[in-house]
């Protein structure tokens, strides 16, 4: 009896000490990738990518714009525009956009 109350003080101990290590480790590392975050290098790269990820997707949405109307030409003819295809047409879906109504990325 007397050594599985040794045994269980123990793994008590080294578990109560090794999550206190793991704890500490994961501030440091979480202290380590904010420092990192905020570097000029970093914040230029995160600004660039933001702007290139703008640019593709106003791409797309004008590739999935014109790739619909051109199904509605087949589907309904030249003279012929589906309501929903004209809004399209007429707005901005793109986020960040006033009419759009998404958050800026």
């Amino acid at each position: 009896m007397k050594r599985a109350m040794t045994l269980a003080t123990g793994l008590a101990v080294g578990y109560v000490a090794g999550a206190h290590a793991g704890r500490e480790r994961y501030e440091q590392i979480k202290r380590k990738a904010h420092d990192i975050s905020q570097q000029p290098t970093v914040a230029d790269a995160r600004a660039s990518l933001r702007e290139h990820a703008t640019s593709a997707t106003k791409t797309v949405a004008d590739k999935v714009t014109d790739v619909a109307s051109g199904l509605v030409h087949k589907i309904h003819g030249p003279g012929e525009e589906e309501p929903a295809v004209a809004a399209i047409n007429s707005t901005s879906v793109l986020p960040g956009t006033a009419t759009g109504g998404y958050p800026s990325v």
